[in-house]
């Protein structure tokens, strides 16, 4: 077996509790001994309650007011970034490993969070909501922006950090798919870990070309994968869905009622998805899956 390469994580945290669950899944799931996470806070300029006083016409008479707003607002974050980087040493992460970063706001909170993905990391990681005040901006228009933007690394969004590591991968067996085996095994911590590779075969329609290979021979390619990170033959399994109309569902309830926390997609398999995430029944099957961690990988 070939050496782990070392591995480095964007966390993008705001202090929340949901945030702070995506610090733990980080604490579960990736090696301690290779990994390095940045826990990166966008901070805005000035506190919201500055511009309803500029409004009101009498912000030059509460400047001390301003700035007590700011001290306390400073002191919230930075022990909240603390808090993060506590939970991380508790789990075994060397303390050099883990660095906070308070960022002043550029270009918006989304574009700087994708600005700095562009500097060298492994993975990007978010809580799936944030402050109750921002938190239908976390649910509908974060994760189909990032969508869009972050291509090269995985976009990992925590609902909820799960009590097992039970990882379904939707499998469809296209060349995304198989890049998300391979990216997903070389990063996480194998063991204790239970992996289902689900496949939800549609019914076979007239004039409809049969596939090139049969799932059970995409799935034996698929695993060579899984056995070359570090799992053993006992950790994996697959599992072939026949005649179901709907693949998005079929996904998301078999990781429900199955007790998969985690969900893996590739990006192409997101194509469907990501377009029915613009109406109503898009974000009602989108918070479906909010006490789950899913991996969405280029």
């Amino acid at each position: 077996m070939t050496e782990l390469k070392k591995i480095k994580i964007l966390l993008a945290y705001d202090g929340s509790n949901f945030a702070l669950d995506a610090v733990q899944y980080i604490g579960t799931v990736f090696p301690s001994d290779r990994t390095e996470v940045v826990i990166f806070y966008v901070e805005t300029k000035l506190p919201i309650s500055f511009w309803h006083m500029e409004k009101e016409l009498d912000f030059r008479f509460h400047t001390p007011e301003i700035r007590a707003s700011m001290a306390t607002r400073k002191k919230t974050v930075n022990l909240a970034m603390e808090k993060a980087r506590k939970v991380l040493t508790d789990s075994g992460f060397p303390s050099d490993s883990v660095h906070t970063v308070i960022y002043r706001k550029n270009q918006g909170i989304i574009q700087d969070i994708i600005e700095e993905s562009h500097q060298g990391y492994d993975a990007l990681i978010i809580g799936r909501k944030g402050h109750s005040r921002i938190k239908d901006f976390f649910i509908d228009t974060l994760p189909i922006r990032l969508l869009g933007k972050i291509k090269n690394i995985p976009l990992i969004v925590v609902g909820r950090k799960p009590s097992h590591k039970n990882i379904l991968v939707a499998f469809d067996g296209t060349r995304e798919i198989m890049k998300a085996v391979e990216r997903m095994s070389s990063l996480i911590d194998t063991s204790g870990c239970k992996l289902l590779l689900c496949h939800s075969q549609q019914p076979l329609r007239m004039f409809r070309t049969p596939p090139e290979k049969s799932p059970s021979e995409l799935f034996d390619l698929s695993v060579n994968y899984f056995l070359e990170a570090g799992f053993s033959p006992d950790q994996v399994s697959f599992e072939i869905i026949e005649d179901e109309k709907d693949p998005t569902r079929c996904i998301l309830n078999k990781a429900k009622y199955g007790g998969y926390g985690t969900i893996v997609i590739g990006r192409r398999a997101l194509t469907t998805l990501k377009r029915m995430m613009l109406n109503r029944v898009g974000n009602r099957i989108f918070r479906y899956a909010e006490g789950h961690v899913v991996w969405v990988v280029q």
